[in-house]
């Protein structure tokens, strides 16, 4: 990872959607000037269709396999933001790969935190919260879904609990585990 001849390390963003990937990973790369990646945003914008969609055409199993992808794709640019889909470090391959090429940040909430976030948004949007969730985002499937992810996200090097904190705070808290740990050198 601190292999000068390669890419320059990633900071990737894991946690349940609802828990500020997004909107902290955008502050994020402001304070770092680098580029964003919303891994999501790019799978709807290359299959020409929103994610509902893609899990209802398509299925589940294309969406991770695209999801896969990019990842690969991001993981060999370097230097980015990357805010994942809430299932990417599901699959073995893609926390090797997170691993291999950055700093990896779990974003936590408590399940009702995370419905209340997820409900809100959604109504603006006009679509499902997430196509494993469905529109009402219901605090037992969300508290089941971070149990059936513990393991996956137990990846990360650090974790920032995100409930009683600004976007703005959470990139900070990033910044500086960034600098502490010393990637931000390499």
């Amino acid at each position: 990872m601190t292999d000068n001849s390669g890419p320059k390390p990633n900071i990737y963003l894991i946690g349940l959607s609802g828990t500020g990937k997004t909107r902290s990973g955008r502050r994020l790369a402001e304070i770092l000037e680098w580029p964003f990646v919303e891994m999501d945003g790019v799978i709807e914008d290359r299959a020409a269709k929103s994610i509902p969609r893609i899990f209802v055409d398509d299925g589940e199993d294309f969406f991770r396999d695209m999801e896969s992808q990019i990842l690969e794709e991001v993981a060999k640019r370097g230097g980015r933001v990357v805010s994942t889909g809430g299932g990417v470090p599901i699959r073995p391959q893609n926390r090797s790969v997170m691993e291999a090429s950055g700093l990896i940040v779990r974003l936590s909430a408590s399940p009702e935190v995370i419905h209340q976030r997820l409900v809100s948004s959604a109504t603006p949007r006009g679509r499902a919260v997430r196509p494993l969730l469905g529109d009402e985002a219901p605090v037992d499937k969300i508290r089941s879904m971070l149990n059936d992810r513990e393991e996956a996200y137990s990846v990360a090097n650090i974790t920032v609990d995100t409930e009683r904190k600004s976007h703005d705070q959470v990139a900070e808290t990033i910044v500086q585990a960034w600098n502490a740990i010393g990637m931000a050198e390499s």
